[in-house]
């Protein structure tokens, strides 16, 4: 148990770093959930096109994350090693990638967005709103690829107070935006699904100018200079893409999983495919927990590795585990008996509102699963163990998830609640392996030597 149990300090530690990130996820998670309301009250057709439209939003959020991730990985330990010039060094070379990232999908986004929409439905009503969400949203990506850089690296750094104001303020203007513009209130125009798309471009711009403002005045570890986010360090770069290649090879990857997924349960059922919507932003308020812990894992253990207390690195990583699951278990509790309630908030029909309790049931109890892979695959990604984080995440999701999911809604008459069991639950036979990487040890090393 004294193996498993932190001291006094070490909790005092895990949880400067996560509540703060904590808050703002839950803000950000509770106000995505209005939103979800909001939407799913112009109809469920409106519901399922704003989430067809935003699975190439999730793939621009995973190309960036696994770039910042790379670049997480020499922030953390950088800092432990107390070289904070290096530091600034890698936060300029993610800004430049984050940027040629933005500007790529936007170009895309305005050169073929049918083409792409095409490979998640061809139902007519909904190709048609998707397009006409994404005319407007895509203004929204290079915002966002900055405001992202700028949050991950100091993340990392364990800035997360400023993190908590600027999402506080984004997710507000975000709200009234779409309250004006789905709905037509305050004398603003009835758009539907383009209003939610206007109200997300207001809050992205918002959003990137307050950290741009924040890093001009150069009172939060970072500063902003414009020449060296464009003349980089060469030597720096290839080490951070020698770690960002795989892992952004593997968030992109997962991505498509997570969207091949969903285009079995639109093969299975297109019209209850609307509740996995639901299910997906419900969740993302109990994974609030997940994203604190995960930033916590980071940090510290990124820190230990960095200052080369190896051992001090492991016995963190297990009880961070141990804690990550104790919490798994109350929030699995809560889930339970809230899910019976909060599909009566979206105008759906019974049928489907009956499938988002069940689908949050079998989620949520999957839940004390799942820690254990996400603490596990932060845990890795902290001491550099590229290739395990690879085969652990998208590797186990294409030959787990898409695999499975793929044959059985072609190939069987499932129905999506079912299809639904057997496809999360393969969680459980993931965690079997994560719990493998973990005690092979290739993470416990130290990279900035």
């Amino acid at each position: 148990m004294k193996r498993l149990i932190g001291t006094k300090q070490f909790y005092k530690e895990t949880t400067m770093i996560a509540l703060p990130i904590m808050a703002q996820q839950f803000i950000t998670a509770f106000v995505s959930l209005i939103d979800n309301i909001m939407i799913g009250s112009v109809g469920g057709i409106a519901l399922t096109s704003v989430t067809v439209a935003n699975k190439i939003y999730i793939l621009y959020n995973s190309t960036l994350f696994g770039f910042c991730g790379a670049a997480g990985i020499y922030l953390s330990q950088y800092l432990g090693a107390k070289k904070e010039d290096k530091c600034q060094e890698v936060f300029d070379t993610c800004m430049s990638f984050c940027l040629l990232i933005g500007i790529l999908f936007v170009s895309i986004l305005f050169i073929c967005p049918e083409f792409i929409v095409h490979f998640f439905t061809t139902t007519p009503e909904i190709v048609n709103e998707s397009l006409a969400y994404i005319e407007y949203a895509k203004f929204s990506y290079l915002p966002y690829g900055i405001s992202f850089c700028c949050m991950m690296s100091m993340r990392c750094v364990g800035i997360t107070k400023l993190q908590l104001k600027v999402g506080s303020v984004a997710v507000l203007t975000n709200t009234f935006f779409n309250y004006c513009f789905i709905f037509g209130n305050f004398g603003f125009p009835e758009l539907g699904v383009q209003g939610a798309a206007i109200a997300t471009v207001i809050a992205r711009c918002v959003e990137m100018i307050i950290y741009v403002i924040a890093l001009i005045r150069a009172k939060h570890f970072f500063c902003l200079d414009v020449k060296k986010i464009v003349r980089f360090n060469k030597d720096l770069v290839q080490r951070i893409f020698h770690k960002a290649a795989p892992l952004t090879v593997n968030e992109i990857f997962f991505s498509l999983g997570q969207a091949a997924i969903y285009i079995s349960y639109m093969r299975c059922d297109e019209y209850l495919a609307a509740s996995i919507s639901v299910v997906d932003t419900v969740v993302q308020i109990l994974f609030i927990i997940f994203a604190g812990l995960s930033s916590a894992v980071s940090i510290m253990i990124g820190k230990r590795l960095g200052a080369g207390e190896l051992k001090e690195a492991k016995d963190n990583a297990i009880k961070l585990l141990f804690f990550g699951w104790i919490v798994a278990i109350i929030l699995c509790s809560i889930n339970f008996v809230a899910a019976a309630y909060i599909p009566y908030a979206y105008n759906l029909d019974l049928v489907v509102q009956e499938t988002i309790t069940i689908l949050l049931r079998v989620k949520g109890i999957l839940l004390i699963f799942y820690v254990i892979n996400v603490c596990v695959f932060f845990i890795l990604r902290a001491g550099g163990d590229i290739v395990s984080t690879l085969l652990l995440d998208s590797g186990f999701l294409w030959a787990g998830g898409v695999f499975v999911s793929t044959m059985l809604s072609m190939f069987t008459g499932l129905p999506l609640v079912t299809l639904y069991m057997i496809v999360e639950g393969l969680d459980i036979i993931k965690m079997f392996a994560a719990i493998y990487f973990f005690q092979k040890g290739r993470w416990i090393k130290n990279i900035t030597e």
